[in-house]
């Protein structure tokens, strides 16, 4: 009777939560694949078989940490509401998120934040990402021609509820009421005359 063949997917996920492990236990400054390996009671060539290269295991960090945000704040970019109602979604999304992660787990936060400094390639494509979304929420509250002056004005005016740094060092700020606020004083400057006279006109 042929051996059952092992489920990569669970193999995986284990690998995932053990190199997590790793990174809370040395505050984010050691990752490596023997060291995995031993964790989990592997080879290190099985092991290998998952992740080629730690810049893979990396990756496969990245996409766990990112991809929940990412698809938070693409629903909330096309959702069937208003563009105010869908800026503020948008926001109180990726700001819950990110701070139950901290709230559960404040260490293995930190322990990410330390990874990430050391791979900002991934950070800027998840950051262009949350862009693209903000981009598409915009349309919807100015012309064309001063959209990306809006969105980088958003951008500054919320990064205490998107930028992990600061959610993890202001915690007891990044609320619910807070951030709602901050969208109200936004919508009503970029929909103000002042904003469409200040913005460059770039169309």
């Amino acid at each position: 009777m042929a051996r059952p063949k092992p489920d990569t997917d669970k193999i995986k996920a284990r690998l995932i939560v053990e190199a997590e492990k790793q990174l809370e236990q040395s505050d984010g400054r050691r990752l490596v694949l023997s060291d995995l390996a031993e964790r989990v009671g592997m080879s290190q060539s099985y092991v290998h078989t998952f992740f080629p290269t730690k810049s893979d295991l990396v990756r496969a960090l990245a996409a766990k940490w990112f991809d929940e945000v990412e698809a938070v704040s693409r629903d909330a970019a096309r959702k069937d509401q208003s563009a105010e109602e869908r800026l503020e979604g948008w926001l109180l999304g990726i700001l819950r998120i990110k701070r139950d992660r901290f709230d559960a787990n404040p260490k293995l936060f930190r322990a990410y934040l330390e990874l990430a400094s050391a791979h900002m390639d991934l950070v800027q494509s998840h950051v262009a990402a949350l862009r693209r979304d903000l981009e598409t929420i915009v349309t919807g509250l100015v012309p064309s021609s001063q959209a990306s002056d809006a969105v980088d004005l958003i951008e500054n005016a919320t990064l205490l509820f998107r930028t992990p740094q600061n959610i993890a060092a202001y915690r007891s700020r990044a609320t619910d009421n807070a951030a709602r606020s901050v969208c109200k004083l936004i919508i009503a400057y970029i929909s103000s005359e002042e904003f469409r006279r200040k913005a460059p006109q770039k169309g």
